[in-house]
């Protein structure tokens, strides 16, 4: 080995790198000019992060190759230029979001071990790409869509292209995508039926995509204050995605329940709830709640479902609605 290191080998150019990002791993392409029949790859620190099997010389046939050290030795039929390919732990990225007013941004973070790295082309994939063993060995998840069953990725990939540049060691953050939006403010009840007074809602929004939206973690700031993170789903470009943050601190309901009526077997109620909206835009409020069965119930304004109801109200600012209906109960 240290004959042909002595050989007069050609290095790599470090400054055409093409370089794929997924979760957990980067794809790196790496352009070479190669003397005839074989080649020193000096990998340094680089190889250790190198997924087992990935490296590959691209152009010519390779008819075999001796790891020693942080070398390798390449022998091949052919010469000139060719791509050397390789799958690199020491390389990871991910999506998140912020939603400022009405102005969403989608950030690309990207991590990077070990030495600078210089990429001509640079793409950010979100999805699932996984590597076996791998997540388990690094304790971070591969399957960033991670609420599709095991199997049933629905979208596949989302592909983010990005500036070409000089990654240094630690964590990159870049702006990649902004869009003005237009989003509903949500409150949210759901669950099952309840007598409390007082009912705690969850606060949510919902938005049209402008763009196709990886899943990730989203932050919302309002009127200069942080309202708090919730993952946003995975959307396709046009399509709806709802975000919730958690319990609101503002709105809740107003519930009162009446006796109308008792027999030996069932009894029937009148629930009234009432919200009003604290905030100066509208908002949509969605209701939803489950009943022991059997029950019977008279609410013509909602959706009825074979466990319950849902139903979606809107409030102009400062309105108040006071909702009413009639539900049945075994007793």
């Amino acid at each position: 080995m240290k004959k042909l290191l002595a050989l007069s080998l050609l290095s790599l150019s470090a400054l055409a790198q093409e370089v794929v990002v997924y979760p957990g791993f980067a794809e790196v392409k790496e352009p070479v000019l190669l003397p005839p029949s074989a080649w020193v790859y000096l990998a340094g620190e680089k190889l250790s992060r190198m997924v087992p099997g990935s490296l590959r010389l691209l152009g010519v046939e390779e008819t075999g190759r001796v790891l020693q050290g942080t070398a390798v030795l390449f022998r091949y039929r052919g010469e000139g230029p060719a791509t050397l390919r390789y799958l690199y732990t020491g390389l990871s990225g991910e999506v998140f979001y912020t939603l400022e007013e009405e102005r969403l941004t989608l950030w690309a973070r990207l991590r990077l071990e070990g030495s600078p790295l210089e990429a001509k082309k640079l793409t950010l994939l979100a999805g699932e790409a996984p590597l076996p063993g791998l997540a388990e060995a690094k304790g971070v998840p591969l399957r960033a869509l991670a609420e599709a069953p095991l199997g049933e990725n629905p979208f596949g990939l989302f592909r983010y292209p990005l500036p070409p540049g000089r990654l240094e060691p630690g964590t990159t953050e870049l702006p990649v995508l902004t869009a003005q939006v237009d989003p509903t403010r949500l409150l949210r009840h759901q669950g099952p039926f309840r007598t409390d007074r007082f009912l705690a809602l969850e606060r949510g929004y919902r938005l049209r995509a402008p763009f196709p939206l990886a899943p990730g973690s989203l932050e919302v700031v309002e009127g200069g204050l942080f309202l708090g993170q919730a993952l946003l789903p995975a959307t396709p470009q046009g399509e709806v995605a709802e975000v919730w943050l958690g319990r609101d601190l503002e709105g809740r309901l107003e519930r009162q329940v009446s006796l109308l009526s008792q027999g030996e077997k069932e009894a029937t109620y009148r629930v009234e709830t009432r919200l009003a909206n604290p905030y100066p835009y509208p908002i949509a409020l969605l209701l939803s709640e489950t009943f022991p069965q059997p029950f019977r119930l008279d609410f013509p304004e909602a959706t009825h479902l074979p466990q319950g109801y849902r139903l979606e109200v809107a409030l102009k600012p400062g309105e108040a609605r006071t909702l009413v209906y009639r539900l049945t109960l075994p007793r």
